[in-house]
């Protein structure tokens, strides 16, 4: 049921502008929570070229809580290792392909795009509160303090369809966003002057080639070859200065270049040929009232280190459960302007690591490459070099937001639960995202918050509804308001950050932990003076 039950026809809980990766994701997570939601996409089909090719273990975290994993896995390589080639065709850097210690998933995860955004999709079609309207335009027309309003318009056609309502509205309509730019909010950033060409092949026989990622560091022609799920394969490569998109994609000069890696007309098919530009943008503000910006739509970044869509996974991950707790009265509407200023700090550092993954890439001239080779080879076999390498992609702690912020807070806070197997009473063995549900928990190690959390303290958060566990280490046999943590993997997570008690919100990040129940704090009640609406990234 929608937490508005007295909506009116034509009036929604949430819009969603745009049904790609991001769109899609969120409306799954829209539907779970009961929102009542409409999508709308100005493209009747998915898009059939394969652009973004890779997501994290936290993303697919994500697409694991909305019941859509074994879908999403079944067709993905999951594990894949990066390699950077050096001058002299050997790795120079190779990225670890093991789970990663938060989330369990390997850290590189490949996917062909069409077949990512037709699963998404299709899992929207559980929840008879989402509807989808497929070639049409959503364009922001205006906002008050109860709603904002949308225009619909066919693809195509020169008459308006319709104007709806929605009390909040989320844009994930891609880099060029007419929402963003409706609404006036600043895109700065800089684009690179390279230009890229990028060949999608469908093999007709296997390659007899590494099963890697490889970035080939060269600086007279840096590129990327990935073989990649579904029989296909890419290959880019930097268009330099002099020569024009025309001359290489003309198909003799395609054929050339396959040519010095070995492949022939009897090894593939070419499948699509583009052109393209790397940037680096961030929108000003995140949220503009009732409006918020996510994906590519918020911020766009180099292509180096894999994460357009898993930044865009996290973004609607971050922000469609707390339109949910603001609709659904549990918190006020402040708690969007913490969308921002959480998710930013994580974006900028993946946008500095995939600025550092482009210089490695391409460096100025072959003096600075061989220097490049000999300091990264002897880096990664020193203890120091391997730590390095293994800890690349481990994410900071969210920004400041809606957690606890005190100076004595446990260093947990802001990071995600570790995602272990656990026990649910009937010994249901699964994931301990999905034994906890769509809400908020406050767990106790061998503890039971009911009675041990001081009574203030649970008053304070009676009204988000959180869920009271206890963790029973060592035993899957367990009874209501009980989890099992059969082998001890939850029991040595919290041991190790002296925590007896947390409090974990929806998305799994820990808003407070403490050894002392008594030590949880209050959620805050009203928004900081400092911080006005649409603002959050000043805050």
């Amino acid at each position: 049921m929608s937490p508005h039950p007295g909506t009116e026809a034509g009036s929604y809980d949430l819009a969603i502008i745009g049904f790609g990766p991001a769109g899609a994701t969120a409306a799954n997570l829209a539907g779970r929570l009961g929102l009542r939601t409409l999508v709308v996409e100005r493209d009747p089909d998915v898009f059939p070229r394969q652009r973004a090719i890779a997501m994290d273990d936290q993303a697919l975290r994500v697409i694991r809580d909305i019941g859509l994993y074994d879908e999403v896995t079944a067709r993905m390589h999951m594990g894949v290792t990066a390699r950077f080639i050096g001058v002299d065709g050997r790795p120079i850097l190779t990225t670890p392909t093991r789970p990663s210690d938060e989330c369990g998933d390997p850290l590189a995860n490949f996917f062909h795009q069409p077949w990512l955004e037709s699963t998404l999709r299709g899992g929207v079609t559980r929840f008879d509160n989402v509807e989808v309207l497929l070639g049409h335009e959503g364009r922001y027309l205006a906002q008050n303090d109860d709603c904002v309003t949308l225009g619909l318009d066919a693809v195509g056609e020169s008459v308006p369809l319709r104007q709806v309502r929605a009390s909040y509205v989320l844009a994930c309509d891609g880099g060029s966003s007419p929402t963003r730019k409706s609404l006036g909010v600043a895109f700065a950033g800089n684009s690179y002057s390279e230009l890229w060409m990028d060949v999608q092949a469908k093999l007709r026989r296997p390659l007899a080639y590494p099963p890697h990622f490889d970035f080939i560091c060269d600086p007279d022609r840096p590129g990327v070859r990935c073989p990649c799920p579904g029989g296909y394969f890419r290959w880019e490569w930097r268009i330099n200065a002099g020569e024009t998109p025309e001359q290489m994609l003309a198909p003799e000069n395609i054929w050339r270049m396959l040519a010095a890696d070995g492949i022939t007309p009897d090894d593939i098919d070419i499948h699509r040929t583009w052109t393209y530009t790397f940037h680096v943008r961030k929108a000003a503000e995140w949220r503009i009232g009732r409006v918020l910006l996510a994906g590519d739509a918020a911020h766009v970044m180099p292509p180096f280190a894999g994460q357009g869509i898993s930044g865009a996974i996290r973004d609607v991950a971050n922000v469609v459960w707390k339109i949910g707790d603001v609709l659904a009265g549990r918190a006020d509407d402040f708690l969007l302007d913490s969308y921002q200023s959480e998710r930013q700090a994580h974006h900028d550092f993946m946008t500095r690591r995939a600025e550092m993954f482009g210089r490695i890439v391409m460096p100025p001239n072959r003096t600075v490459a061989r220097t490049r080779d000999v300091l990264l080879r002897s880096l990664s076999r020193t203890p120091l070099g391997r730590y390095v390498v293994e800890h690349l992609a481990q994410p900071p702690a969210l920004g400041p937001g809606f957690s606890d912020s005190s100076r004595t807070r446990n260093r947990a806070v802001g990071h995600l639960l570790k995602s272990v197997t656990v026990a649910s009473p009937g010994i249901v063995l699964h994931r301990i995202d999905a034994a906890l549900g769509p809400g908020w928990a406050i767990l106790g190690l061998n503890r039971t918050p009911s009675v041990e959390v001081p009574q203030h303290i649970l008053a304070a958060w009676e009204t988000f509804d959180p869920r009271l566990i206890t963790i029973r280490p060592g035993t899957s046999v367990v009874g209501d308001g009980e989890i099992g943590d059969p082998v001890g993997e939850l029991w040595d997570w919290m041991r190790a950050r002296s925590i007896r008690f947390a409090i974990v919100r929806p998305d799994r990040y820990i808003h407070s932990a403490a050894y002392h129940a008594a030590d949880l704090p209050l959620p805050v009640r009203q928004r900081p003076s400092a911080t006005r609406t649409g603002a959050a990234a000043g805050a």
